[in-house]
């Protein structure tokens, strides 16, 4: 079963805390969130905006896209010129549209 966007955020975001030894409270700190809201999005329960993804990226010395990108998938690292494109032209879009699109890929995966 295909993972959805938001699950490969929520491990990605996990796996990166991890590797780089920081603690929930430490990355709340460094991109002005809350605790709370680190380990909800850890967990797949809450969705953010983009512009914190990039402070999340930042956090851990990645490029943004990396936290898109399902480990699992065979080619992830042949994406990333692709990616750095999207997620630029979805930098400047409301995030109705980003959330529209999220649902949207989420009932093709279906």
């Amino acid at each position: 079963m295909k993972k959805s966007i938001r699950e490969v955020v929520a491990n990605n975001i996990k796996q990166y805390r991890k590797d780089t030894q920081m603690t929930q409270s430490e990355l709340a700190e460094r991109i002005g969130k809350t605790v709370e809201m680190v380990c909800q999005l850890e967990n797949n329960v809450a969705s953010t905006k983009l512009i914190t993804l990039e402070q999340i990226a930042d956090a851990f010395g990645i490029e943004p896209y990396r936290l898109l990108l399902d480990k699992e998938y065979p080619e992830y690292e042949k994406l990333s010129p692709q990616l750095t494109r999207l997620i630029a032209v979805l930098q400047k879009q409301p995030a109705s549209v980003i959330e529209s699109l999220l649902t949207l890929l989420d009932e093709l995966k279906r």
